[in-house]
């Protein structure tokens, strides 16, 4: 394995700036982020960098799904989908794009590639996606995705009780550099709590390696009834 450092942030559509409005209620929780992802860099000059997050696949109507799609960093933007405008047929996913924008400014363009996990994707699919993406040089994961959806009666997938006790194992697998919890999160379960960032957790539980790293929760909270996490691996 060649993870040399990771970081966790959430899937906010607010995140980009301009989608929250003059109030930009998410802007505190876009400095924890940026801050993390900068410290992440930090800890591996040079590294290549690896932005993952989960998305829609679709192949012309084909049963099959491609597990991975890479995205070109000058991709257009998909962020007028939230305005109610056009949005060209190849636009960025939303993680990828916040991924992207929490990146701007920090020097690392060049070395920046841009994958996204089919959001059905199997979680054996997402091990394997994780130790290959990491697996032939130095890397940096920066992983876009939130926990549950369902934290509260006004959550967007409403109140599931069930789903506390989901956020916090994905802060303590986070906070342990627990492989094999991440991947053990049952896909059903996680669809049924809305937790669309699934896959992409899943991806970096196929590339963890807690005899390298260790882990930082930054941030666990949940506003909006939507479980969001910043997190941190860096080196031992």
């Amino acid at each position: 394995m060649s993870l040399v450092a990771a970081v966790v942030v959430p899937a906010a559509p607010a995140l980009l700036p301009g989608l929250g409005g003059s109030a930009d209620p998410l802007g505190p929780l876009r400095s924890t982020a940026r801050d993390a992802v900068a410290r992440a860099l930090a800890a591996a000059p040079g590294a290549r960098v690896v932005v993952v997050a989960s998305a829609t696949h679709r192949e012309g109507g084909a049963a099959r799904r491609p597990v991975r799609q890479e995205w070109p960093l000058d991709a257009p933007s998909g962020a007028p989908r939230y305005t109610h405008g056009r949005v060209m047929p190849d636009a960025l996913p939303t993680g990828l794009e916040i991924g992207r924008e929490l990146l701007d400014g920090l020097g690392a363009d060049e070395r920046v590639r841009l994958i996204s996990v089919a959001d059905d994707a199997a979680p054996a699919e997402c091990a394997t996606l994780g130790a290959r993406l990491v697996g032939d040089a130095p890397t940096v994961l920066v992983v876009v995705g939130d926990g549950s959806a369902t934290r509260t009666l006004k959550a967007p997938g409403h109140l599931d009780e069930r789903s506390e006790a989901f956020d916090a194992e994905l802060s303590r697998a986070l906070a342990a550099v627990d492989g094999p919890a991440l991947l053990a999160v049952d896909p059903h379960l996680a669809d049924a709590l809305w937790c669309r960032g699934r896959p992409a957790l899943q991806v970096l539980g196929g590339a963890a390696d807690a005899t390298v790293l260790r882990g930082d929760v930054v941030l666990d909270e949940a506003p909006y009834g939507v479980g969001y996490l910043v997190a941190t691996w860096l080196p031992r």
